[in-house]
């Protein structure tokens, strides 16, 4: 079973500057958008949301997507 460690994850500013938000997004799992307003609250985000998409899948019989080659864990 795949874990978040072996998936990559993009963190990036809002584009508006007057905004402090800082989105993640998971290449591998579109599906997953997320963020916050500080590096730890967006991580933190994102591993819930992580365990909220795996859960959902499992519910429907289905996996999470194989992870880019380049970005699993050895």
């Amino acid at each position: 079973m795949f874990t978040i460690e072996d998936y990559e994850i993009v963190i990036f500013p809002e584009p508006d500057k007057d905004e402090h938000w800082l989105y993640v997004r998971f290449p591998d799992i579109p599906e997953i958008i997320t963020g916050g307003s500080t590096i730890d609250e967006a991580i933190k985000n994102a591993k819930e949301a992580f365990e909220c998409h795996r859960e959902a899948l499992q519910k429907q019989g289905r996996q999470l997507p194989q992870p880019t080659k380049s970005y699993v864990a050895a």
